[in-house]
């Protein structure tokens, strides 16, 4: 009985390359890069947050992406002043996003004086 090609229970030898020299099998094991976005520490940009943030809360604007947006971001600020106002302003977003209604705009309204209150600390009144 004829064995079928490539069916053989011996090892296959490795192909050769062009050169006549063995050829390795090439292997893919790298992960996926995920790069984690970078801290923020400079005045300048706080200062712009701080803005951004006080421009949602003027226009009474508590939509839970675009807060949800500054909050992460202020999460990223080095200085815990800033950053737990930022986590906090993350979970009302986040708790808004789930179940909108009253109680949870106001939640926000209150994360982003909270986070307000840390600009006004640090540069005085606003707008920074």
């Amino acid at each position: 009985m004829a064995a079928l090609a490539g069916c053989s229970s011996e090892t296959e030898p490795i192909a050769s390359s062009v050169n006549g020299t063995a050829a390795t099998p090439a292997t893919t094991s790298a992960a996926p890069v995920t790069t984690a976005p970078a801290p923020i520490a400079d005045d300048a940009t706080i200062r712009r947050l701080c803005n951004t943030i006080a421009d949602l809360g003027n226009s009474n604007n508590f939509d839970p992406d675009a807060n949800l947006a500054a909050g992460q971001r202020g999460e990223l600020i080095v200085d815990p002043k800033f950053s737990l106002p930022g986590r906090g302003l993350v979970t009302a977003a986040g708790a808004a996003s789930a179940a909108p209604g009253p109680d949870t705009n106001i939640d926000i309204a209150q994360a982003q004086l909270d986070f307000l209150d840390a600009c006004g600390d640090k540069y005085g009144d606003g707008p920074w």
